[in-house]
């Protein structure tokens, strides 16, 4: 869904805007957390606490609780965002070039997941509406796992590429089984229209005139034996079909 076509109406989005940027200060799940960069580096994230946004410095490491709003995905012509429902109002996650799917490998829209931290940067303003950004496409995100009893971390700048790029190897191998689907659908229906059967065979290049009613054999011309409907096929075809060569003609 792309926010030019689903955008919240004016007013709406001014309330959730007012909600978003001027906030009683709100505890997130945690306090500080820490984790080392792609570079090896520890990055610290705070839970900051703010009364208006305009109060947060633009690259601020932030913490932010809640769950992603899969109904609000948006693609500004660079970077894929998503809607965030949070402890600090609403915001919207950036991706980068990962897509909202790729999240969804992460934090399910399933309803097996109720809650996920994320660590990311405080990168502005969302253009489009005016709520606050934060950039995940190298944070971290903790989800929920009732079963293990506590949060899982998933560093989004190594799983957040591996399954964009599964996405995309699955969307490819789909499209080729829809082509090749196409493909035989097509060869079938060829065969169909010329009155013959079709059956699995491996071309040749070797053309032959085969019967459409009665007779076994294959002719190296149309007019051998009195054929009826004659028809010229690869022989790879007429023998998959089981017919022999011509005595006469072959």
């Amino acid at each position: 869904m792309h926010l030019s076509s689903r955008i919240l109406s004016a007013a709406l989005a001014a309330v959730l805007a007012v909600s978003a940027l001027c906030l009683p200060a709100s505890a997130a799940k945690y306090d500080t957390l820490t984790f080392p960069d792609a570079a090896g580096n520890q990055v610290t994230y705070l839970d900051q606490q703010y009364q208006d946004i305009a109060e947060l410095p633009i690259g601020t490491q932030i913490i932010l609780t809640g769950m992603p709003d899969y109904n609000a995905a948006y693609n500004d012509g660079q970077y894929n965002y998503v809607g965030f429902n949070t402890d600090k109002g609403t915001w919207y996650i950036r991706l980068g070039s990962s897509s909202v799917d790729a999240l969804k490998k992460i934090v399910p829209d399933d309803g097996s997941i109720t809650e996920f931290t994320a660590c990311g940067t405080y990168v502005g303003l969302l253009a489009a509406n005016g709520l606050p950004v934060v950039d995940l496409a190298l944070g971290q995100a903790l989800v929920y796992d009732a079963q293990a009893g506590g949060d899982a971390v998933h560093p989004l700048a190594d799983e957040l590429p591996r399954y964009q790029q599964e996405i995309g190897a699955a969307k490819a191998a789909q499209a080729a089984a829809e082509a090749a689907a196409a493909q035989q659908a097509a060869k079938e229906a060829e065969f169909t229209s010329r009155g013959l059967p079709y059956v699995e065979y491996t071309p040749t290049g070797r053309m032959v005139w085969i019967p459409t009613h009665g007779g076994t054999k294959y002719h190296s011309h149309s007019g051998c034996s009195n054929m009826k409907g004659p028809q010229k096929v690869d022989l790879g075809y007429a023998e998959a079909r089981g017919f022999d060569a011509c005595k006469r003609c072959y």
